[in-house]
């Protein structure tokens, strides 16, 4: 029997679409950097990113505490930095 991945969604609000890009990263660099750390699969569609995986809940804190320090871009580094 198949188990189904649990699934998160984060929603950032759409009037800042700077902070977004600031969270996302270049072509969504910061994105693939929280996958890889935590072991879940992000997916963005606008404003929206599901997340799916084991770690979909720890992803899920790690995208609002990023976002609501994304005033300034973030770093590859700023994020790795922040998931050890």
């Amino acid at each position: 029997m198949k188990t189904t991945q649990p699934h998160l969604e984060f929603t950032a609000p759409r009037d800042d679409n700077a902070r977004l890009a600031n969270l996302c990263g270049p072509l969504d660099k910061n994105l693939r950097q929280i996958e890889q750390a935590l072991d879940v699969t992000l997916q963005r569609r606008g404003h929206r990113i599901t997340i799916r995986g084991r770690g979909a809940k720890l992803a899920l804190t790690a995208l609002e505490n990023f976002y609501n320090n994304a005033r300034d871009p973030l770093s590859v580094d700023d994020i790795q930095l922040a998931l050890v």
